[in-house]
């Protein structure tokens, strides 16, 4: 399955907790990515478990104005997670990929309600590297 969008970032600014990125081409109007994101240090605010970070969108001031969309999962590939974002139709895959680096960053995001077993997850991972 192909992703819905694909957007690739490059880093911006880099923090002790988290990485800023900017997208590398602009971001269509009419959809929720930004084009500015960032990837936080899991703060222990939510009941969620086994995350090491958080994937964040800017608001249109500040970073406090954006929102927390997901946490990233770890996969068995290096430099790949996936996490979703839940929305009263349903949850979205999301799938990405960080350089080694850690200076770029590509956000692959699924048709609404798209939400398969972990092993479809690990091949789409495959597919879209």
């Amino acid at each position: 399955m192909r992703a819905e969008i694909e957007i690739n970032y490059l880093v911006s600014k880099c923090n002790k907790c988290d990485t800023q990125y900017q997208s590398v081409v602009e971001v269509p109007s009419d959809h929720w990515l930004t084009e500015r994101v960032k990837i936080e240090a899991f703060q222990g605010y939510s009941r969620a478990r086994n995350l090491g970070e958080y994937f964040r969108l800017r608001g249109a001031t500040s970073w406090k104005g954006g929102s927390l969309i997901t946490g990233l999962k770890k996969t068995s590939t290096v430099g790949a997670f996936y996490g979703d974002r839940k929305t009263k139709e349903g949850k979205t895959l999301i799938v990405f990929y960080r350089s080694e680096d850690f200076k770029h960053l590509k956000v692959c995001v699924f048709p609404l309600a798209y939400y398969p077993s972990m092993e479809i997850i690990n091949q789409l991972i495959q597919e879209n590297k």
